[in-house]
Order: structure tokens, then sequence, then C-alpha cells
């Protein structure tokens, strides 16, 4: 018979939100004299009791979410939204058997519910290619592996902010969370799972053309911001005979230096460790001053694959939003080719339309960066000073300035210049100071080409029109995603001594990408309503292999 027990298996059976109220409050008054002649004695354990208060304050909560769960499990309603569901599941499914799993339902409370397991009618026997059953009941209420929703948000998002899983454990240990590291661990994966299969039957909507047209950013002033972090990755572990080389370190084993955590510890495997790139993409709808409008929520996400996909993620993030309507798109990002290259393509993808506004704008701050690196690629002139070996005179502490020797402004002058839009007279002063510069001391005109043609491609392009952007109320920096970058994935997915599996980074990314922006319950919800339909799982494609300096391209 359907329905929650306490305790265990065979504890008292939980009908009335009502009867577990007065069970609760008959605990609590137990406790009151209890508390009270402890704080009399001792003030100072006052922090104490609270944690105590506060733990079966957590109990009582449980309490009380049994009961209406046992009352909302026990009315007709229930039972004909779950024969609903059952239909309504992309694959049929069959009539379903009870089953009793535990349950928890707060912090320091668990119970027992006896509810309907549906497997598929037809079960496909390859594992990777199945299609889960559904625990029609419990799934309803959105539960994940037998855990209350509230709580599994509790523990995803400490898990994603806090520094490291060990960390998260502790804190939430310290909250009354007292489940296994592995548990938890297992929790969060599939959240990020999850959040990664909807985000991936979006882009096959999108791809086919049946994705909604969203309205939230129709008619604003939209930001796109991209760009690349690092992240340290490791291989799939490579097994070492133990017989053939007993005795013998990692090193000595692989003839290599040693891989893992520990450098010469013993060990039975070794991995590669490799930098991937994760790309982070931003939008934002900004004011008439280029700033982000705090009124408007954010959208980030971001992902280690190829700059294919997230060519296609951004568009269909335009479409899910309504960025492809906005009155004006303004396109920031640093010099990566694989970002500017592909704008006409996400712009096409997008479908959006020729007589909307739309810029591209270089962060003027990596513009000016690059400018002064080809000024110090222009080396130091030689003195008589400097070259004369038998002079004792000393040398002036003040040298000559490099503009009356190369007839060079000074990155000063040559930064203004940028910022006023007159990059066709920094890049002619740099191509004049380019051919003086031969023979200075620490010269590299290579790196001194180079940045020309930075500043010529993208002057080209119509990047560097600063005053026009500045007067059009227009982001001219990049700023935002450079946090974004901060934030997401340095402060998480770039620690010491951390490498990681490329799909549960990929994970990570995106389920602190949504905390972070803001969009998480918004998220959650969409999550919830779309396992109902299909608990499969869809992930996106990344290569496992080491890729080459820049996985990008």
């Amino acid at each position: 018979m359907r329905g929650v027990n306490m305790d265990n298996r065979d504890g008292p059976r939980v009908v009335d939100p009502k009867y577990m109220l007065g069970v609760f409050a008959a605990e609590v008054l137990e406790m009151t004299d209890q508390w009270q002649k402890r704080l009399d004695q001792d003030p100072m354990c006052f922090e104490v009791l609270t944690h105590e208060m506060k733990a079966l304050f957590d109990r009582g909560l449980g309490m009380f979410m049994a009961g209406i769960l046992a009352r909302a499990m026990a009315a007709d309603e229930h039972l004909k939204r779950a024969t609903q569901l059952r239909d309504n599941y992309d694959i049929p499914l069959r009539s379903g058997q009870e089953r009793q799993v535990e349950i928890q339902m707060a912090p320091g409370f668990h119970c027992f519910a006896t509810t309907l397991y549906c497997q598929p009618k037809n079960p496909v026997k390859e594992k990777e290619k199945a299609t889960p059953g559904l625990d029609i009941e419990l799934s309803l209420f959105g539960f994940t592996e037998g855990i209350a929703p509230w709580m599994v948000s509790k523990i995803v998002r400490t898990v994603v902010l806090a520094p490291s899983l060990e960390q998260a454990h502790q804190e939430l240990t310290r909250d009354g969370i007292t489940l296994e590291r592995n548990m938890i661990d297992r929790i969060v994966e599939r959240a990020g799972l999850e959040q990664l299969t909807v985000r991936e039957r979006m882009l096959e909507s999108f791809e086919i053309g049946t994705l909604p047209q969203g309205t939230e950013f129709k008619g604003k002033r939209v930001s796109i911001q991209i760009d690349g972090g690092r992240t340290r990755t490791r291989s799939e572990s490579v097994e070492i005979d133990p017989v053939e080389n007993f005795g013998k370190n990692q090193s000595e084993a692989t003839g290599k230096p040693s891989q893992e955590r520990s450098k010469e510890a013993r060990r039975k495997s070794t991995f590669t460790p490799a930098w991937r790139e994760p790309k982070v993409l931003k939008i934002f709808v900004h004011d008439s001053n280029g700033r982000k409008d705090e009124a408007c929520s954010e959208l980030i996400d971001g992902s280690f694959g190829d700059a294919e996909y997230l060519e296609k993620l951004i568009a269909m993030h335009m479409v899910r939003t309504g960025a492809n309507l906005a009155s004006s798109i303004t396109f920031n990002s640093d010099g990566a080719t694989w970002i500017w290259g592909r704008i006409d393509s996400i712009l096409s993808l997008a479908k959006v339309q020729p007589s909307t506004m739309t810029f591209q704008v270089l962060d003027v701050y990596h513009g000016c960066e690059n400018l002064n690196k080809g000024i110090k690629a222009l080396g130091e002139p030689a003195t008589a000073a400097n070259d004369s070996t038998e002079s004792k005179e000393p040398v002036s502490e003040s040298p000559i300035p490099k503009s009356t020797i190369t007839g060079l402004p000074t990155f000063r002058d040559l930064r203004t210049k940028l910022r006023d839009g007159l990059w066709k007279d920094v890049v002619s002063n740099l191509e004049a100071a380019k051919v003086r510069c031969e023979f200075n001391e620490g010269s590299n005109p290579k790196e001194v080409a180079r940045v020309i043609e930075y500043l010529r491609s993208h002057g080209e392009a119509g990047r560097l029109d600063y005053p026009q952007f500045k007067l059009m109320g227009l982001p001219l920096g990049s700023g935002s995603i450079e946090s974004a970058i901060r934030r997401v994935v340095n402060l998480r997915l770039k620690n010491n001594g951390t490498f990681w599996r490329l799909n549960k980074a990929e994970c990570v990314l995106v389920l602190r990408a949504s905390v972070l922006s803001g969009r998480w319950d918004a998220d959650r919800s969409q999550i919830k309503y779309a396992m109902q339909k299909n608990r499969k799982l869809a992930l996106p494609p990344l290569v496992e292999s080491v890729p080459s300096k820049t996985d990008a391209a």
C-alpha cells in the first residue's frame, strides 16, 4: 500500500501533518526545560544550544513534510496525475509495481515511502542506449536519488560554490545534512547531467527549428561577451603492472615524471594531465552608458566543447531569450580569432534580421595591452654612455626618452590615440619605429609586426571606433566576461593540484554558471519537468584526448 512510514520500513504510518506537528511539539516541550537549565548555568553555551535547536527543528520540518507528502499521495488527484505522467512518458512504460524506498526529507530526518516504479515495456539491452524507468510518484514531487528537491538544491549549490568537495561536505555536515561524500558527489553529478541533458534537448530543438522564441531580451540593448579560461583535466588512467614494476615508484615504472598527486608514490596506474579551455559566454542587457542593467538577469553558460559547439550554443541562447530580437547586439571580446571569425555565423544561425544594429567591439584594455607589448618589443636604443666601456663618468639616472631617439611617441600618447579611434596613426607610428629599431637592444621585430597586424585587422573590421561606440552607449570593455571567467572557472575549476574528469568539469561548469547568474531556480524547475518526460541523459560532444595548444580553433 502506497504511503510513508516513520523511522524504518515497518515503522508507524504517517497519515496527517497535524498529528506529526503534535509529535514534534511534544519533543520540543521535552527539550525546552533542559535547554533553559543549561543556558542558566552557562550563558556562553547559547551558540551550542542554537545548533541543537536547529537540528531538532530541522527534524520537525521533516516530520511535517512527511505528513504533507503522505496526505498528498493518498489523494485521488495524485493517482490521476501519476497515471497521466506514465502515459505521457516518451517511451511506453509498464503499469508499474510498488517498492519501498528511503527518502531524505530534511537534515537529520528520513523516512520510507512506498511508491510506484514503472519500467520500460521494451527495455533496450545495451545499457548506454537504455531509457531508464520512472519512479512515478516521487518524480511528481521532484525527488532526486530519494532526496527532497530543496535538499538537492542546498547540496548542489554548496558543492559548486565551495572551493572543494571536502569543504562542501564539512559545511553540509555542520548544517545537519549527514550524507556520505560519494552520495553528495553523485547528487551533484546527476544534477549537472540533467542540466546538460536539457541543454542538449534545447539545442536539438533549435537545430530543427522547434525551439520556442523567447522574449526576455526582446527590444533591449544586448551585449554578448565570449572568452576562454583554463582548467587542468586528466585522461583515463593507464594501468601499470604491479608485479613487473614491483618496488618501483611511478617515475621509474613509466620512465617519465610522475603525473599523479603524489609525485613519487607507488601506484598501479598513471594518467596524463592537460590544460583544457572552457569557453564561457555571457549575455546581458546594458544601459545607455554601456553598463550592465541590474534590473535584467544575465545569462552565463559555457562548455569544454569546441568553438563550433559554442557557436550553436550562443545562437540557441539568443533565440530562447529573445536576444535575436534585441534593438542592438554588441559583441565584446579580446583578440582571439576563433571568436571574431564566427560572429557572422552566430547571427545567421540566430536569424537576426539585417535591420538589427549589430556591433563588434575589441576590448579596449586588450587593445592597449597589445599596444604596450609592441612598444616594449621595439627594444632599448643604445646610448654613447652605455656603449663606452672606458668612460668613468656615471650614467645619468634619467635615460634619454625613447621618443627623441626613435621618433616614437610614448605609450601614453599612442594609447590616447587608440582610444580616440585613430588606430591608423598608431599603426603608422609603429611601422615607422619598426624600421628604425632593427639594431636596438632586445628588439623583437616579429612581435612588433604581430601587434601592427593585430591593430590593423581589428581597425579595418570596425572594432576600434571607440569614440563612436561611446557616443552610442555601447560597452567598450570585456570586463564583464573576464569577471565571469574568474568567478565561474578560476575560483572552482582551476585549483592547484586539481585534475578534473572532463564530463565532471562540464557538469560543475554549467551548475556554477546557473547559480552565479541567478537563474538556478528557473533552471531547476525546467529540469524537473523535463526529467518527468524522459530521464535518458544526453551529453555534449566532448573530446577526451589531449588537445593541441588551443582547442578553440
